[in-house]
């Protein structure tokens, strides 16, 4: 059950970078972005690119940091990261969860 959490929170934390790259795409397909807004997307995109690098090594504490700093811009910028914010959480709660029942099995 441990293997299947796991890869349930590697998977959700790839969707959220993945999803972060197309919207990017899009963006710039259609127009580019204004002001700040490239900056803003390139941390979004970096922090979430963290928060999976953490999960898929298993260094939860990386990923609670750029999880953390994911909410924080989320809430500063828009609704949609911060569901993408929401998702990288449970990804790091559903891996976290999955590596302690793992060593619980294991001992």
């Amino acid at each position: 059950m441990a293997n299947v959490r796991s890869a349930l929170a590697r998977g959700f934390a790839v969707a959220v970078v993945l999803v972060l790259l197309l919207v990017g795409g899009y963006v710039l397909v259609r127009g580019g972005f204004g002001g700040e807004g490239l900056l803003a997307y390139l941390l979004a995109l970096a922090l979430a690119t963290g928060g999976a690098v953490g999960i898929w090594t298993e260094r939860y504490r990386a990923s609670l940091a750029a999880t953390v700093g994911m909410v924080v811009l989320a809430l500063l910028q828009s609704p949609f990261l911060l569901g993408l914010a929401v998702l990288l959480a449970v990804a790091l709660v559903v891996g976290w969860s999955g590596r302690t029942r793992e060593r619980l099995e294991v001992d």
